[in-house]
């Protein structure tokens, strides 16, 4: 699904309240960030990201998982992310816009969309916005970690061996 974007210049503005059309706005991004993970688009996803933004993993040993700080950092997350989970989609997306806050849940569905046996896990992501709409924080959970640590293994054993440091650290526990 792809959206247009508003900005200040589109006529249409003038007909939505500032606090409107601010929500919408983050909403329009916060839908374009999903799409992009569901099709593992990481130029459509980075495209939302403001420059100094940080990035919490679902995983890690901090308190927020591991965290990714700047485009570069967080693009290469994203990217290796991809490379783990292999054939992956987001299905149900359900977003929630307050001020520039917004949340998104989610299930993430590992294999083949069409099979109805394909692994599916809950999680939730917390958004943070800047001024211009762009993601200056993004916080993320997942339910059933360790079902899926064993459903990449089973799908994908290749990625976590050219990932070998990365797993172990992060998910050795």
């Amino acid at each position: 699904m792809t959206t247009s974007s508003l900005s200040l210049a589109d006529p249409r503005i003038a007909t939505i309240a500032p606090a409107d059309w601010k929500k919408e706005r983050n909403r329009q991004t916060i839908q374009g960030l999903v799409d992009g993970f569901s099709t593992q688009d990481i130029e459509g996803i980075m495209a939302h990201f403001a420059d100094d933004a940080v990035y919490c993993d679902i995983l890690g040993k901090g308190l927020r998982g591991d965290e990714y700080h700047g485009k570069a950092a967080i693009r290469q997350a994203i990217v290796r992310q991809f490379d783990l989970s292999g054939q992956h989609t987001f299905v149900d997306a359900k977003i929630m816009i307050e001020g520039d806050v917004a949340f998104a849940s989610w299930t993430m569905l590992i294999g083949d969309p069409a099979d109805p046996s394909a692994a599916r896990f809950e999680g939730i992501d917390e958004f943070a916005f800047d001024l211009d709409g762009q993601v200056t924080l993004k916080k993320a959970w997942l339910k059933g970690q360790p079902r899926l640590r064993r459903t990449l293994l089973a799908h994908n054993p290749a990625a976590l061996f050219r990932h070998l440091g990365y797993s172990l650290k992060s998910w050795g526990r």
